[in-house]
């Protein structure tokens, strides 16, 4: 009876210890999600179907966890600040909502490839905090947006453009680079949106 009497006090006492550690391991991190500003508008599926599909990110920028440079050659992560989700499924996902919320664009079904007039790749290069210079701390979003058109059965490439975008910080704090980096993104989405109305790519469908 003692031995079984000691092995369940050292049992209970493990899976006290181990489960607050879990918890305060759980509390000592913090978990963002990027924004967009999806536009707000009265006809939501006026324009061209567009597939969107999964951006690639370079190998470096692929954590969940915030990548800071440090120096001209050195960066490092950032153990208790990470992305709720992996960042080229976010970031994604943000461009995609955006896209799709303008009048540009609406979703187009995978299985129907005749109503997808346009599908857009992209490779995320830049997605860091740079935090060299202490009076100049910046958000910084370096995304390569490839459009291709539907012409009959085979897509063309009509736009083909890397985009940055450089967002000044108050102090270093996480949730000013996690808002920094969603303003980056929201910045090069502009210059997009520019791009293809110069082409002029996209008059709504009727």
């Amino acid at each position: 009876m003692k031995i079984r009497s000691w092995i369940f006090i050292f049992l209970s006492l493990y899976l006290v210890t181990g489960c607050s550690g879990l918890r305060n391991d759980f509390k000592d991190k913090n978990f963002y999600r990027i924004q967009g500003s999806p536009m707000a508008i009265d006809t939501p599926e006026a324009g061209n179907g567009l597939l969107v599909k999964r951006f690639s990110i370079s190998p470096e920028f692929d954590t969940n966890s915030f990548v800071y440079r440090l120096s001209p050659t050195r960066f490092g992560t950032d153990y208790y600040n990470n992305f709720i989700v992996s960042p080229s499924r976010m970031i994604t996902d943000v461009i995609q909502e955006d896209l799709w919320a303008s009048p540009l664009f609406s979703p187009a079904p995978i299985h129907t490839m005749a109503d997808v007039h346009f599908q857009l790749n992209g490779k995320v290069i830049d997605f860091y905090g740079d935090i060299q210079d202490k009076k100049k701390l910046r958000a910084i979003v370096t995304i390569r947006l490839i459009l291709e058109q539907n012409t009959g059965g085979n897509f063309t490439q009509v736009l083909n453009k890397t985009y940055g975008a450089k967002v000044q910080l108050n102090a270093p704090d996480p949730s000013l680079l996690a808002d920094g980096l969603g303003r980056g993104i929201v910045r090069i989405l502009d210059a997009f949106y520019e791009d293809i109305h110069k082409a002029g790519l996209t008059p709504p469908q009727n």
